[in-house]
């Protein structure tokens, strides 16, 4: 499959050159990062996350966890995970668990991490379990401007502080 129809479709639309990258299977965004011999800090996952049946994406570096209380203050609510099931029909043209960091392209409104700002390249899950999409800086810029962004994530290290905080 290599990119997800859905995503390819919005891409393109925008104009968004991109490249791809491939790599052994692997099972998450961070694992394929490490077999692609990236940093992990270049490589964004995406978490879903409901609100009354309003699905949200959080885009955040792979190797990091959600901080939920942070995204629940940026939008004034209670949040949830969203269930696999539910996942597998929001993104019926990926592969399970393989889930782009673009969830514009189905509809979702997206909130990022301040901390993918400061690399040059990003690559994001593609829609399957061996390619990635790579994007210049100034490209997810372009994607990610009309969405909201913040610190709402942080490294697993670091939640020794944070024991008062549910994290994901």
């Amino acid at each position: 499959m290599a990119v997800a129809t859905t995503l390819e479709s919005y891409l393109s639309n925008k104009a968004c050159h991109y490249d791809l990258v491939e790599h052994p299977f692997s099972e998450s965004a961070a694992k394929a990062g490490m077999s692609a011999a990236l940093p992990l800090t270049k490589v964004v996952k995406a978490v879903v996350v409901n609100h009354h049946n309003h699905y949200l994406m959080v885009a955040i570096p792979a190797m990091n966890r959600l901080m939920l209380p942070q995204v629940e203050s940026m939008v004034g609510s209670h949040l949830s995970l969203t269930h696999e099931k539910e996942l597998d029909a929001l993104f019926g043209d990926c592969e399970k668990g393989a889930i782009p960091a673009i969830g514009q392209a189905y509809g979702l409104d997206v909130i990022w991490d301040d901390a993918l700002k400061e690399e040059d390249d990003v690559y994001l899950e593609a829609g399957d379990h061996r390619h990635l999409i790579h994007l210049k800086r100034k490209q997810f810029m372009q994607l990610m401007k009309n969405s909201p962004h913040g610190e709402v994530s942080c490294a697993a290290d670091e939640l020794y502080d944070m024991s008062h905080i549910r994290q994901i």
